[in-house]
């Protein structure tokens, strides 16, 4: 199955894209999904930023990471076990900050 992961802010930069389309196996979930986009794209655990280390995912859990699945958050499904469709997008971003 076809999935398409759509990155923001500064995880474009540090990925090299601002999208990513995978072929993964039918019933693939988000936890496998991120393992994925950690092994094979770089996707960190955690960034260094002038304020200390953003933790992005710690113990196979997206901490300080937004995990979108059709819009909707994935606290909200089945967490790291949603299941996965064809033509699924995740969104992942980063907590933000603004003043």
């Amino acid at each position: 199955m076809k999935v398409v992961v759509r990155l923001y802010l500064f995880l474009r930069d540090v990925l090299g894209s601002k999208e990513v389309a995978l072929e993964l196996p039918e019933g693939s979930s988000v936890s496998e999904l991120l393992q994925i986009m950690r092994e094979q794209y770089g996707l960190p655990d955690r960034i260094s930023t002038g304020y200390g280390n953003l933790i992005l995912i710690e113990n196979d859990q997206p901490t300080g990471l937004i995990v979108l699945v059709g819009g909707r958050n994935i606290k909200k499904l089945q967490g790291m076990a949603t299941v996965l469709e064809d033509g699924s997008v995740i969104t992942l971003f980063p907590p933000a900050a603004g003043g």
